[in-house]
């Protein structure tokens, strides 16, 4: 039998990759958009539940591509990483920028002017708050860190898979303790959902850490032209995460009497990444029918960082009088007000994405131009 292989686009990417990765950045949009505009009365309806729970998987899915993106971008360069200097600099450049930029998300909502009159305590927690942005600098930093440090690829997955057990398996006693009077806050808020955090560390950096051992485990097969074989296998092991998250019994070390919180639940963690895992294969059967290597789809997936940012900032950045745009148009339409609502904010923003991309090849081009 001959080796089955997704081909990647002329630039080396993954295209299965990057629909995937498409796929979550215009999800985010639809589920903040649906989340701020539908009617109140809505939401206890049947289609919104399985709504709910189709958008509970786009945050998961974000955060398993950035780390599979990250692996596969790192090696790239991965000697001169090791080596130290200017890739190891620009690296931890871009995820501190990025880190300052998930801070400053935050202080628009609280107002500028605010920060320098003094906020109360509660208002500093709001601010300490820890989001996707933050969850994915710190799991990047990490991976960084144990990409620099560890020379075995062995030793590598076995860090990352001892990891992603911790950060899954430890997250109802993590939620269970209040952390903020042994830690200073903005510390404290990495750890759990106690003060306003959506996504600490525990257990959603488990996701980023099981998107970096696939993508590990990829690239050795994709050396081995046993591409196919480890989908085959990845899809297996989807099916057999899902059921176990579905079917696995209450585990009864849980803390309160063996419930926890659904979000820090190990089982829910299983089923959505058993389901994130069928996603990704399914995206790459899809590339073996139809391998196209340009789309504004695409586009959407190569810039999801910039999709990501920028709609949050045209969501919520309060620049309409004072109020966001959020406010403006909070739970005031029905389906098809919020399906147009979704629709023309997505065209919004992949034209600005497209136009992002351009702006930056044209940099980069100019900058080989002056340098040749």
């Amino acid at each position: 039998m001959q080796p089955v292989t997704v081909r990647s686009s002329s630039a080396g990417r993954l295209l299965f990759v990057d629909r995937l990765r498409a796929a979550a950045a215009l999800g985010m949009i639809e589920t903040h958009v649906f989340n701020t505009m539908l009617f109140s009365r809505a939401r206890s309806s049947w289609w919104f539940v399985c709504l709910d729970f189709v958008n509970g998987l786009i945050a998961p899915t974000f955060l398993f591509v950035a780390g599979f993106v990250f692996v596969v971008s790192s090696s790239r360069k991965l000697e001169e990483l090791r080596a130290g200097g200017v890739v190891l600099r620009k690296a931890l450049r871009r995820i501190f920028g990025v880190w300052l930029i998930a801070y400053l998300l935050h202080i628009p909502r609280m107002s500028i002017k605010r920060l320098f009159q003094g906020y109360t305590g509660q208002e500093w927690l709001g601010l300490y708050r820890v989001d996707v942005l933050h969850c994915i600098c710190f799991t990047w930093l990490f991976l960084l860190l144990s990409l620099y440090l560890t020379r075995s690829e062995q030793t590598l997955r076995l860090l990352w898979a001892a990891s992603m057990a911790v950060f899954s398996l430890l997250a109802p006693l993590m939620w269970s303790i209040d952390f903020l009077g042994m830690l200073p806050a903005p510390a404290a808020a990495y750890l759990n959902n106690k003060h306003y955090s959506l996504f600490p560390l525990f257990p959603w950096s488990a996701f980023m850490l099981a998107g970096a051992l696939c993508a590990s485990c990829y690239q050795q097969a994709n050396r081995q032209q046993r591409e196919s074989v480890f989908m085959a296998a990845l899809g297996c092991v989807a099916v057999i995460a899902v059921l176990l998250g579905y079917r696995l019994p209450q585990l009864l070390w849980l803390p309160g009497g063996g419930k926890t919180h659904w979000a820090a639940d190990p089982r829910t963690f299983l089923l959505r990444l058993g389901l994130v895992l069928a996603l990704l294969c399914a995206f790459w059967v899809y590339g073996l029918l139809r391998n196209i290597e340009q789309s504004w789809f695409l586009a959407a997936g190569r810039e999801s960082l910039f999709i990501y940012v920028g709609h949050l900032i045209v969501l919520y950045l309060p620049v309409w009088r004072g109020s966001s745009l959020a406010y403006l148009v909070a739970r005031r339409y029905g389906v098809m007000g919020c399906t147009v609502g979704t629709v023309l904010f997505v065209a919004v923003m992949v034209l600005a994405a497209r136009t992002w991309s351009r702006l930056k090849q044209k940099q980069v081009r100019t900058l080989s131009l002056l340098h040749a």
